[in-house]
């Protein structure tokens, strides 16, 4: 980690392809480590296939550019001279996150048979999705820890606004394609049929990772806080 902190982003006015590329490698990690996107995106693709997972993803991708806009212009300053926007975001994250666990154990626990409720879910707009993926990545943990810590060491603001932008479009385009790809692998027909088959086991082991996710922000809200007062 410290290497590729050691790396400079910008080489006098031209973004360094050596260091566009560890970023682009440091960012496709981070996308592709078990977490709250990951598990809304596997979810959605067996549930409702590849066209809702689609607009999810891009759900997901909205908040990421969302969150390198923020960090290229500042996003670490941000939450050092105004430390109750990020509580306020993490109290945000845990309200969210727990709010998607209770949907999850609540469809878990449904009497009703999988197709009928399936038949239900199929009439959400495809707006719902993109919503859904764009709040889960704004709410997740990962991506606040990730870009304003990780991130944003590789980014010097005094660059011109060309390389920003051209550093913005760059990861926005991997997001997409790596996350509708993820999207297309879930939603394979054999993976969903043995999801249909064992729904209400799989909604209860998402419910329960979400859950997590947001008792491990809470817990970090209030140490914060203590070790502050």
């Amino acid at each position: 980690m410290r290497l590729l902190a050691k790396i400079s982003l910008f080489k006098g006015n031209l973004l360094s392809l050596v260091s566009l590329a560890a970023i682009m490698l440091t960012h496709f990690i981070a996308i592709i480590v078990p977490g709250p996107d990951v598990f809304l995106i596997l979810r959605v693709s067996l549930a409702h296939g590849f066209r809702y997972s689609f607009y999810a993803c891009l759900g997901v991708c909205a908040g990421i550019v969302l969150w390198v806009f923020l960090t290229a212009f500042g996003l670490k300053a941000l939450f050092e001279a105004a430390p109750l926007i990020r509580y306020a975001l993490a109290l945000f994250s845990v309200c969210y996150l727990l709010f998607l666990s209770f949907l999850l154990f609540r469809s878990a626990r449904s009497k009703k048979a999988n197709k009928e409720q399936m038949q239900k879910e199929e009439k959400v707009s495809a707006k719902h999705f993109f919503i859904l993926g764009m709040l889960t990545n704004i709410s997740n943990p990962k991506a606040i820890l990730y870009f304003a810590s990780i991130f944003s060491k590789f980014i010097d603001e005094s660059a011109p606004i060309r390389d920003i932008f051209l550093l913005i479009g760059t990861i926005s385009v991997q997001s997409v394609f790596v996350f509708v790809l993820l999207g297309r692998l879930f939603a394979v027909k054999k993976a969903r049929e043995a999801f249909l088959s064992r729904q209400k086991t799989l909604d209860s082991v998402c419910a329960t990772i979400f859950a997590i996710f947001a008792l491990a922000i809470a817990y970090d809200f209030v140490s914060q806080i203590l070790n502050k007062g």
